[in-house]
């Protein structure tokens, strides 16, 4: 079983959002999935966007039903697991969206000694 970073959005959707004009349209949402596949690893972290969605945030049934859209998939090749957290990232334009999708979908930084090492061996 491998791990996989799947990083899905959730579009029409719609609230207040009392700290500026402009209403929350939508959210990104990381999860790290332990899968046999990719296409598991996706289909598992919708359903678990989805329940934790109805379970806490739209428990009344007044945000509606996100529609939810893969952004990004990857093996997850690190060391140490992260400690999984159920964030959402609100956005209330594309433009907003795209900044979050691009602090998940950028590649991790190497390590000082791995720099080192690729440079100094040069």
């Amino acid at each position: 079983m491998m791990y996989y970073k799947v990083v899905i959005s959730g579009e029409n959707i719609f609230f207040e959002n009392y700290d500026s004009t402009e209403p929350i349209i939508g959210f990104i949402a990381c999860r790290l999935v332990k899968s046999q596949s990719e296409e598991l690893a996706i289909a598992m972290a919708k359903r678990d966007i989805l329940v934790h969605w109805n379970q806490s945030f739209n428990a009344d049934r007044r945000l509606g039903m996100p529609a939810l859209q893969l952004e990004h998939v990857a093996l997850f090749n690190g060391w140490k697991k992260p400690k999984t957290k159920h964030d959402y990232y609100w956005f209330s334009d594309l433009e907003h969206k795209q900044k979050h999708l691009d602090k998940f979908t950028q590649p991790p930084k190497k390590w000082f000694w791995q720099r080192w090492f690729l440079v100094g061996s040069v």
